[in-house]
């Protein structure tokens, strides 16, 4: 398993919530199924899933900051489930909705504003709201790309990849990522650094 480190160890991610945060929407073991025919019998779209999320912004020297969050992402019909799986080609299922929230309540040293968040729908993108990070604030521009993974809730890999453009300071012009990883396969590490009280989150796969 790789291990994140403290955000100004850029190699490395590190994720963080306080313990005092609200409690995290309901889990499912799937975003999307693995095997379609299981929806044609009736179940229902998976629920919201509590994200992870490390955020990176270009500035003089780029900034990481650790966020919390709720990622979703459904395919738009039952047959685009199905035409996907048929052709092997998982990317397909996202042609209708995929998003990634940011909490209002953050910890670690990072906070978001109420509205912040990307989204993907029918492979239009957008993204809003601003994050504070090491002191920087970050207003989100434009989305510019949104990865997403359908299987992510199984393997514990990246769920979101998503490249965007960013005010930093007030000054335009620069580039920023996110990655989102399914909280249910980060391992919860207890600080008691700076930020006494908080959990560091120990997320990627092996």
């Amino acid at each position: 398993m790789k291990r994140f480190a403290l955000p100004s160890l850029l190699a490395v991610l590190v994720f963080a919530q306080a313990c005092t945060d609200a409690t995290s929407p309901d889990r499912h073991a799937t975003l999307t199924p693995k095997n379609p025919t299981h929806l044609v019998s009736g179940n229902v779209p998976p629920p919201p899933t509590a994200a992870a999320i490390n955020i990176t912004v270009s500035s003089a020297l780029p900034v990481t900051g650790a966020f919390t969050g709720v990622y979703f992402a459904n395919p738009s019909s039952i047959q685009s489930a199905a035409a996907a799986d048929e052709v092997g080609d998982a990317s397909l299922l996202f042609s209708g909705t995929a998003w990634l929230r940011l909490d209002n309540m953050q910890a670690f040293g990072s906070t978001a504003s109420a509205n912040a968040r990307f989204s993907r729908t029918d492979q239009k993108m957008s993204g809003m709201g601003t994050l504070v990070i090491l002191g920087h604030t970050i207003r989100i521009d434009q989305v510019t790309a949104f990865g997403a993974n359908p299987e992510c809730t199984v393997s514990g890999e990246v769920c979101a990849f998503i490249e965007f453009t960013a005010t930093v300071d007030g000054e335009s012009g620069h580039t920023g990522t996110a990655e989102a990883f399914d909280r249910e396969f980060c391992v919860p590490l207890f600080n008691q650094g700076e930020f006494e009280n908080e959990t560091i989150f120990q997320c990627g796969g092996s």
